[in-house]
């Protein structure tokens, strides 16, 4: 197959769609690219859009139309020529030499066109003209249900784009335009594989794929499948196709090797070439991956806490899922691909072994999905719906149908892919009209999509699933979902909401955290660094267009609550905020950790930030990591000791250990202001399990830090625990931070360290 790349400069041209003047503005745009970074580039827009209140300036374009123009040097093929747009924002026309060649509206998902017809000798001319989503949005039927009901904003879900990006908590507004991933001319081979996918178990994978080309063509016609992983295992196969387009082909595979999550064996990922041969001549070759693994989800509709489940198994072993809730890398999406490497260079470096990819986001590439097969991630991925009551017209069902598909066939060959989920709480939202089990897009599409493009992978219809036989007596019945998401009043860490938490597996909770006072610099105007109260700035990094304050003062309140007053000087506020975001999220962390077996996982939101704000994630947009970082890579270790919570006038000690072999070692608990040794023993932990290993007697009204150091199977690990109920001394807490070494991590980043 040749390709030739259309990324790079085009031409572009705009002005507003319901105007009677002519065209406004034209500049040179970048492919791939956004539209809101073009203007801001050429001067038609400020230089630094996440900069005080400038993306603000975005809104102000929304109603415009736009042509990117840009010609090329056709082929000399004419057949099996397609143009290519992997990401397209989001209602567009497209135009070859002046004739319509085709429509798209779905920005999520690729767009191809046959067009060998459409191109002449030498230059040709290629056009897409991309509507207004908010004039399109204008003119869409609004139910009673689409009416304001979140953040005071209408969201047009009939329009298939990012949710995020109508403004979000976590995310600005920002509803701009553009090609966003790359645009490329294939001359496919006159025989190609429309469908490749390697269904496997946990031993043993089913080539099945699906031929292009004409009826005529498919005589003498061999198909090969080579693979490989390491040097010990591999397997070679050759199918003779005779008239027949599509089959299915056993791998007999030598020595097979598992795909197992981090912590729980190799990530072992095969590497295969598909070759198809016609008359004993090599016409097409494709490459491709897999990884030798079972996937269950077993669940119940609801749980008391004990009688229910929600546990996932991989080649039959439960998995203790430790990890982060993927939110948008960048408010423009043309930018997520130059933040993957430090990305996922953080999941790895935190311990991550799922990553739940969240259903206000874009689906992310494949790089992402590379990324994770190899280092034993396992992801969750939700459908691009959360939130919000969705339509269930002809059209839009036919929109979600197509875009499924399309994703599923894209991603299907993953193994770290574990779990599709319909979207993100949209049963919680659909309570409002009815039964979510009568939601049609989720209990009745997707599930059929699904059920025709893969084999052997759990669909979950949403998250929190909410039963349709209980949603309306949960709370008289004392029962919950097993699967739940932890938000409430957000209040003390250790409040009974969290503590007495039901849910047997977390997939969202948080709790805020400022970024350094150096990140804030870099997006707080200087004359709005400080203070925080009534600042319009801080309110719309928190994020909220609407001038509401609630969540500065949120931050502000967890602060109070854990140290009984306000720091003065920003730095404290910053330092504070951090450490309460740490230790709650520690917190949250090992709660599920001692918990097992009733417990079985935790996606906490979340790693990192898609602009910079106050907020959730562990490390702001700059990269720079807070506090709770280091505290969060420490409590995700495949195995640590920690700490329960107090009963009985005693502080229960754990040994977890999510790993397939048994630990066992000597352990020492010490104070760390005075440096005393309360605790000295030897311990053995069984393999994928949490052993209680020790008692320590201690008082609710006892403030002290303690230092658990370990020595197991050859290996050293260090934790601690917070002892005492709030308030808690700010400058005391400093203090032990600085004992055990105030370290520079990035910037005014602190860690604590043996």
């Amino acid at each position: 197959m040749k390709t030739i790349s259309l990324n790079g400069t085009w031409q572009l041209r705009g002005r507003e769609q319901e105007s009677d003047r002519q065209t406004v503005i034209t500049m040179s745009a970048e492919v791939p690219g956004s539209i809101a970074l073009d203007l801001s580039q050429n001067g038609y827009l400020p230089k630094d859009l996440f900069m005080g209140e400038n993306i603000r300036s975005t809104e102000q374009f929304e109603g415009y139309e736009w042509w990117y123009e840009r010609c090329f040097t056709a082929p000399e093929e004419r057949e099996n020529v397609f143009l290519v747009f992997e990401g397209v924002d989001c209602l567009a026309d497209y135009y070859l030499n002046g004739q319509h060649i085709g429509s798209s509206e779905n920005m999520m998902i690729a767009h191809e066109f046959e067009v060998g017809a459409y191109l002449c000798e030498g230059e040709n001319m290629l056009c897409v003209h991309l509507h207004s989503a908010v004039v399109a949005a204008h003119y869409e039927d609004l139910t009673i249900h689409g009416f304001p009901s979140w953040n005071n904003a209408v969201i047009q879900t009939s329009i298939r784009r990012a949710p995020h990006t109508y403004g979000w908590d976590i995310m600005p507004r920002a509803v701009t335009a553009g090609l966003w991933r790359g645009v490329r001319l294939e001359v496919r081979d006159e025989i190609y594989f429309s469908q490749l996918f390697f269904h496997t178990k946990e031993l043993s994978c089913t080539a099945m794929y699906e031929l292009k080309c004409r009826w005529k063509d498919l005589k003498n016609v061999e198909v090969v499948f080579k693979g490989s992983c390491g040097g010990d295992s591999s397997f070679e196969e050759h199918v003779l196709v005779n008239g027949v387009k599509a089959a299915v082909c056993n791998l007999n595979i030598q020595n097979p090797k598992q795909w197992m999550p981090y912590g729980y064996g190799t990530p072992n990922v095969y590497e295969v070439t598909a070759q198809i041969f016609k008359d004993g001549r090599l016409i097409h070759e494709k490459k491709d991956s897999f990884g030798l693994r079972s996937v269950v989800l077993e669940r119940t509709d609801v749980t008391d806490g004990e009688h229910g489940c929600f546990r996932f198994l991989i080649n039959g072993i439960e998995i203790m899922c430790k990890g982060s809730n993927w939110v948008p890398l960048d408010a423009f999406h043309s930018r997520d691909a130059q933040r993957y490497e430090r990305a996922l260079a953080l999941v790895k470096d935190i311990g991550c072994n799922i990553l739940r990819c969240w259903g206000g986001n874009v689906y992310e590439d494949h790089a992402f999905f590379d990324f994770c097969d190899r280092n034993g991630i396992m992801v969750w991925q939700d459908f691009s719906m959360a939130c919000r009551i969705y339509p269930e017209n002809e059209r839009f069902q036919a929109l979600i149908s197509k875009e499924a598909t399309a994703v599923i066939r894209k991603l299907r060959n993953h193994p770290s892919i574990i779990l599709w989920s319909g979207d993100n709480e949209t049963d919680h939202n659909y309570r409002r009209i009815g039964d979510p089990s009568q939601n049609r897009l989720t209990r009745e599409l997707l599930p059929n999509v699904v059920k025709l493009n893969d084999i052997g992978r759990p669909y979950l219809a949403s998250s929190p699933y909410v039963s349709g036989e209980y949603h309306n007596r949960i709370k008289e019945m004392g029962i919950s979902s097993p699967e739940d998401h932890l938000w409430g009043a957000r209040d003390y860490f250790k409040s009974d909401y969290y503590k007495n938490s039901k849910a047997h597996f977390v997939s969202e909770t948080g709790y805020h955290g400022c970024p350094s006072l150096e990140s804030i610099k870099r997006f707080i105007t200087p004359e709005r660094v400080w203070p925080y109260q009534n600042n319009p700035e801080w309110i719309l990094h928190s994020s909220d267009q609407e001038g509401n304050d609630s969540r500065v003062l949120l931050m502000e309140k967890q602060v109070i609550q854990l140290f009984g007053a306000l720091p003065k000087a920003p730095e404290d506020y910053v330092l504070a905020s951090q450490i309460s975001q740490a230790e709650a999220k520690k917190y949250f962390i090992e709660r599920m950790r001692v918990g097992r077996p009733q417990k079985t996982g935790i996606i906490w939101w979340n790693l990192l930030d898609g602009w910079p704000q106050m907020s959730d994630a562990v490390v702001d947009y700059y990269f720079t990591k807070k506090l709770a970082y280091s505290y969060i890579k420490r409590a995700q270790a495949p195995f640590a000791i920690i700490a329960g919570e107090i009963k009985d006038w005693k502080l229960p000690i754990y040994a977890c250990n999510d790993t397939l072999e048994s630990r066992c070692g000597h352990f020492c608990v010490r104070d760390a202001e005075s440096g005393k040794l309360l605790l000295e023993k030897s311990f053995d932990a069984r393999a994928n399990a949490t052993t209680q290993i020790a008692t320590l007697p201690i008082y609710y009204s006892s403030h002290q830090v303690l230092i658990f150091t370990w020595e197991e199977n050859g290996r050293s690990g260090m934790n601690h625990y917070l002892c005492g109920y709030p308030p808690i001394n700010f400058e005391w807490y400093c203090q032990i931070l600085r004992q055990y070494g105030l370290q520079q991590d990035g910037k005014d980043v602190v860690t604590l360290a043996p």
